[in-house]
Parts: structure tokens; C-alpha cells; sequence
């Protein structure tokens, strides 16, 4: 009932923020990023694995963005203990931007859901974002994310630390 609730909730705030959002291209930024996820909490094996994902940065005002979010990367111990799972996660960001001059810098919070336990948990997080205007169209970024993840009996906390690049149209 918990996963079912928090679904709804997350599928409400994509429809909410949809419908406000504008017609307009300008200013929305589509970005890669790789790096590194840290794992800490209930599970066999605390590691550092490589980490990477797409995102859509879609401003709503003119300093607060959504940001829709997949990523990719694994889990020692797994569902059994033993193995390697692959885990994506699938995050609706809402990041607050300050831009000075070239710099943006940006906090935010996450919720989304995850797969790869053998089913969907849902999981939430803060995240902290400084990104550099490079040319005209294109930015470079630096983003640190805290999720957590509660998988029935286990809980996984999950550091990512990513840098990549992100194209705006304008």
C-alpha cells in the first residue's frame, strides 16, 4: 500500500508540474553524466561502483527547475546476497538555481522510484549542483545526490557524485 502511495504521489507532482510548465524550448537543458555511487547501510558489501545518467533540466520560473532523472549503477550483495544487481533509478528532481554570471549553483530534492530488488521501491534524496557555462549553449556540471532507498527489510543510502555535460536550447 506504502509503494502504491508514494507512486501516486510522485505521478501527481509530474502531472501538477507538467501542466504549469511552458510551451517554450528556451532555456531547457539536456545533459549526460557519469561518475561514481557510494553505497552505506543495511546491505552485505559497502562499495563505491561507477555510476551514470540522462536528465532534462526544465525550468518553471526563473531559478526553479524539474528535472527528470535516470540512473545506472550496481549494488554488491544484490537481492540474494551474493550477486551483482543492476539498479535504475528514476528521479523527478526539483533543484533551485542561482546563476552568477558563468556559475550556477543549486540545491534540490528527489523522489523517485527504483528497480532491480525483483520490485519497485520508492526512494528520496537531497542533491547539491554547481554548473559552469563552457560556450554559448553548453554547460559543464559537478552534482552530489543523497537517496535512500528503503527495500523491505533492507536500508540502502546511496551517495552519487556526478560531472558531465549539458546542452541548453535558447
Amino acid at each position: 500500500m506504502r509503494k502504491v502511495l508514494f507512486a501516486s504521489l510522485v505521478s501527481l507532482a509530474v502531472v501538477v508540474t507538467a501542466q504549469t510548465a511552458k510551451a517554450s524550448a528556451y532555456n531547457v537543458g539536456l545533459g549526460v553524466a557519469a561518475g561514481a555511487d557510494l553505497q552505506r547501510g543495511e546491505i552485505p558489501e559497502k562499495t563505491t561502483k561507477p555510476s551514470w545518467g540522462f536528465f532534462v533540466d526544465i525550468p518553471l520560473m526563473q531559478t526553479f527547475y524539474i528535472t527528470p532523472q535516470t540512473t545506472i549503477y550496481e549494488v554488491d550483495g544484490g537481492i540474494d546476497g551474493k550477486t551483482k544487481t543492476t539498479i535504475t533509478d528514476i528521479d523527478l528532481n526539483f533543484k533551485f538555481l542561482v546563476p552568477i554570471d558563468a556559475l550556477t549553483l543549486g540545491a534540490g530534492i528527489s523522489a523517485g522510484v527504483t528497480t532491480g530488488f525483483g520490485d519497485y521501491q520508492g526512494h528520496y534524496g537531497l542533491l547539491g549542483y554547481v554548473g559552469f557555462n563552457v560556450v554559448a549553449n553548453l554547460d559543464a556540471f559537478a552534482m552530489l545526490q543523497f537517496k535512500r532507498v528503503d527495500n523491505d527489510d533492507q536500508r540502502i543510502d546511496n551517495y552519487h557524485g556526478f560531472v558531465g555535460g549539458m546542452w541548453k536550447f535558447q
